[in-house]
């Protein structure tokens, strides 16, 4: 990688310059994204479904983590999406921004599950919403 560095440095042109260091950037962030999506395979194949997970008291949890975490379980679903989420909570949090440390924070406690998108290089439009899997 970093001789790929240097190498943009070399570039006299300007143009030619910036077209290859977007196209170096585009290749890092689909790397970033396949060695993510090996990651949590390996992860989800190692954990062992038999054990049960530990008790958790809601009640431990901020306010707006709880919120979010009844919106879940309103919902009934196994996976769900952050934009769904937003939408569903849009009167408490004003901004997805404002409602991610409670998605972080749910994660963390082990409720829910972020799964990596499986999206090819080169798929026209937007990045989809993060998806979670429901771990309660």
């Amino acid at each position: 990688m970093r001789e790929e560095a240097e190498r943009l440095l070399l570039i006299k042109d300007d143009f030619e310059r910036f077209r290859a260091a977007t196209r170096l950037l585009v290749d890092l962030d689909d790397l970033i994204l396949e060695i993510s999506r090996i990651r949590n395979e390996s992860a989800s194949r190692m954990q062992i479904s038999a054990v049960s997970p530990p008790v958790r008291s809601d009640d431990a949890l901020p306010d707006d983590a709880r919120a979010v975490l009844e919106c879940i379980r309103r919902t009934g679903a196994q996976r769900f999406r952050r934009r769904d989420v937003f939408r569903r909570l849009a009167r408490r949090f004003k901004t997805v921004a404002a409602m991610v440390p409670a998605l972080d924070l749910l994660e963390a406690a082990g409720y829910i599950r972020k799964i990596e998108p499986t999206v090819g290089p080169g798929q026209p439009g937007r990045r989809r919403s993060p998806e979670y899997e429901v771990r309660f």
